[in-house]
C-alpha cells in the first residue's frame, strides 16, 4: 500500500503509458486511483479512453475535508475499477505545492495505491516528499539517459533510497545491458520493458492498455512489476528486476 510516483527526465520516454498501465494492474488488485499532475500536456485520460470535463485541482478546496462523493465529482472511473484524476487544462492555475501536497495525503488516506503521473524534467516536491517509490523511466538512447543522469545529480535530500529505474522500449540492439545502465546511474533498476509497437499503438491511438492486453509485451512486464511493487509494501524499493523478452512484433489480430 502507497503513493507511487511515475516520472522522466525528458518528454518522450513513455512515463505516461507506464503509469497508466501500472495503475490499471494494480487496480485489479485494490483500490487505487491515477493522479495526472501534467499541465495541458496531460494524456492520461486519452491513453485510458476515458472522458471528464473535470480536472484534480477542483478537489484542492476540499482537501482537508475530502470525501468520497468529492472524488466521485470530479474523478472518471475506467471499467476496470481504476479510479482517474485528469490533468488540469491550460485554463486553470498551478496549484500550490502545499495544496498538492495536502490533497496528496487525503488521497493516500482514501486508496489503497495512489499512482502519480508527474511532469517530466524536474522533482515535483509533493510526489517526492510522500511517495513511498518513485519510478524514473527513460529510453537507453545517450540523449534520454543525459537527461536522467543529470535529473538524479540534482535529487532532493532523502529522495535517494526510494528512486527505481524503468528502461522502457529496451530492446537486444541496446549498446548495454540493462544492469549496466542502472549502475551508470546508481539507480536499481526496476523493470526493463521491451519494444512493443504493436500494444503500444492500440493503446496511443485507441486507448486499449497494454496492461489488457495478453499479446503485449509491455503490458506482461508492466503487470509483473506491479505485482513486485505490491508485494513490496510500503517505503520499500523493489530491488528484483523485471526483465524484458524481445520478441518479434506482433500483427495486430
Amino acid at each position: 500500500m502507497g503513493v507511487l510516483t511515475v516520472f522522466s527526465a525528458k518528454g518522450g520516454c513513455g512515463a505516461s503509458l507506464i503509469a497508466t498501465n501500472l495503475a490499471l494492474a494494480m487496480a485489479h488488485s485494490a483500490p487505487t486511483l491515477l493522479l495526472d499532475l501534467h499541465g495541458q500536456e496531460g494524456t492520461d485520460d486519452l491513453l485510458l479512453d476515458l472522458r471528464s470535463p473535470h480536472a484534480w485541482p477542483e478537489l484542492l478546496p476540499v482537501a482537508a475535508e475530502l470525501t468520497d462523493r468529492h472524488v466521485e465529482l470530479v474523478a472518471c472511473r475506467h471499467p476496470e475499477g481504476l479510479v482517474m484524476l485528469a490533468a488540469a487544462s491550460s485554463g486553470i492555475d498551478p496549484a500550490p505545492a502545499q495544496g498538492t501536497q495536502s490533497l496528496l495525503e487525503a488521497l493516500a488516506r482514501r486508496y489503497a495505491w495512489v499512482i502519480v503521473d508527474a511532469p517530466s524534467g524536474a522533482w515535483t516536491p509533493a510526489p517526492a516528499e510522500l511517495s513511498d517509490t518513485l519510478l524514473l523511466v527513460t529510453t537507453a538512447d545517450p540523449p534520454a539517459l543525459r537527461c536522467a543522469k543529470r535529473l538524479l545529480q540534482a535529487r532532493p535530500q532523502g529522495v535517494h533510497g526510494r528512486v527505481g529505474l524503468v528502461l522502457n522500449q529496451f530492446g537486444r540492439g541496446q549498446p548495454a545491458s540493462g544492469s549496466e545502465v542502472a549502475a551508470s546511474l546508481d539507480t536499481p533498476l526496476m523493470a526493463a520493458i521491451p519494444v512493443d509497437p504493436r500494444g503500444v499503438g492500440y493503446q496511443v491511438n485507441f486507448g486499449r492498455p497494454c496492461a489488457l492486453d495478453r499479446q503485449s509485451p509491455l503490458g506482461r512486464t508492466v503487470v509483473a512489476m506491479a505485482r513486485r511493487l505490491m508485494a513490496g509494501g510500503t517505503r520499500k524499493t523493489e530491488t528484483s528486476v523485471v526483465a524484458a523478452t524481445p520478441s518479434r512484433p506482433e500483427r495486430p489480430g
